[in-house]
């Protein structure tokens, strides 16, 4: 007779612990009763059963660093004793054909050819390969947000620096009142000097979501390279670069993809490809590479970390990436009606679900930020991020699939507690 939910999950307590495997891992997910419902909590618990996060931590920080997958750190390590054991050239040559099986996991997920895949070690990498690759002339402008990471608005000064570019940074309010306010102020800023629009998809300062397809039509109407940064969005978001005509996109498999560290994604469309120059030519580098594999060349990778990489996404598959961006919106929709209810706490991200996504941003009105973060760590353990100064300031909360409910509605309380 087949058990039910009930049962199943009674068995969970005495197996979780051994779930260390891969296929071990594949099987218990596999067979979990019912849909992963955004509100499937018994779900969403076997999930959190496959990281190996600690019970006692409160781990909101998604935007910043995600632990892997038991059955990801598995792999990783299996491979990393491969090639330790054995580094002849013999033995790695296999890992050439787990790369490109990596890039075609990758390609099939944005919806893009796995020529336009390049693997960068972040996004900082990625960005950067753009900044410093595409030809620009003296006078040129840049459009970016005051709100861009440094990878995309940091970069692109030191470039305008060097080659008498011009970059206009772009104020909007925040929270933002609209997407079509956030597509204005791109628009209205375009002049006939413009070659470069460099997008934020979700800022990782108080979580706007940018109108990405809509930006990146604008610029290709008035052809524009659009650079879409995704750190925020890649692992989070099902993001479908057929949908979004942007010219380059990069991410980090250490967010939201909860993968390894020092490893990343850059796609650049196909027709802009020839228009990058790579920024390390060393050995392996050839003209004759196809797509985008001329700006990955950067010499001894730390193969293992590719395979690594692939099982992040195995994992996002195995999920399905329309759940995973269903279960973390609902996450983060939870703490933000919930913050938003105290007179004491200034939201600093949109309640609109069309302005944001998994990073929720507030302020307190009665209490530093400094102190604030340091007290929650230390009466809750609740990891988070922090914004000391700006218009972005204030305590960051990201949670993702290995979080639950409970530990949202906890880390709540605890933000309400201080706030008085």
């Amino acid at each position: 007779m087949e058990r039910s939910r009930r049962d199943f999950f009674k068995t969970i307590p005495q197996t979780a612990g051994r779930v260390a495997g891969w296929t071990a891992m594949v099987q218990a997910i596999q067979a979990a009763p019912g849909l992963p419902s955004p509100n499937n909590e018994d779900y969403w618990k076997l999930v959190k059963r496959q990281f190996p996060l600690e019970d006692n931590l409160l781990y909101l920080n998604a935007a910043n660093v995600c632990p892997a997958s038991r059955g990801v750190l598995d792999r990783h390590l299996e491979y990393l004793r491969d090639f330790q054991s054995n580094p002849s050239f013999q033995n790695r040559e296999k890992y050439d054909g787990l790369a490109e099986r990596c890039r075609k996991k990758i390609a099939a997920m944005l919806r893009v050819s796995p020529d336009e895949i390049a693997f960068v070690r972040n996004t900082s990498e990625g960005a950067n390969t753009i900044v410093k690759g595409i030809d620009l002339a003296p006078g040129d402008e840049i459009l970016v947000t005051s709100h861009n990471h440094p990878s995309n608005l940091d970069s692109w000064k030191i470039r305008a620096r060097r080659d008498k570019l011009v970059v206009k940074t772009l104020p909007y309010p925040v929270p933002p009142k609209s997407r079509q306010q956030l597509f204005d102020l791109y628009e209205s800023a375009i002049t006939p000097r413009t070659k470069v629009l460099a997008v934020t998809h979700v800022t990782s300062t108080t979580g706007v979501e940018f109108p990405a397809r809509e930006l990146a039509e604008l610029a290709r109407r008035r052809n524009l390279w659009m650079h879409l940064d995704g750190a925020q969005t890649l692992g989070a978001l099902d993001v479908n670069l057929a949908d979004i005509p942007c010219d380059s996109f990069a991410g980090s498999a250490h967010k939201w993809p909860m993968g390894p560290l020092e490893a990343g994604v850059l796609f650049v469309r196909a027709s802009r490809i020839p228009e990058v120059w790579p920024s390390v030519v060393t050995a392996g580098w050839s003209d004759k590479l196809v797509g985008a594999r001329k700006l990955e060349v950067f010499g001894q990778r730390d193969n293992p970390r590719l395979v690594a990489l692939e099982s992040a996404f195995d994992f996002l598959a195995l999920v399905g990436m329309p759940h995973v961006e269903a279960r973390m919106r609902a996450l983060a929709r939870r703490a933000i009606e919930g913050l938003g209810e105290h007179a004491n706490i200034v939201m600093k991200t949109s309640s609109d679900p069309l302005l944001s996504a998994g990073v929720v941003k507030l302020e307190l009105k009665n209490m530093a930020v400094k102190p604030a973060y340091d007290l929650l760590w230390q009466r809750h353990r609740m990891a988070i991020a922090s914004t000391p100064e700006g218009d972005a300031r204030g305590l960051r909360i990201s949670p993702h699939i290995y979080n639950t409910m409970e530990e949202v509605d906890r880390a709540v309380a605890a933000v309400k507690e201080i706030a008085g």
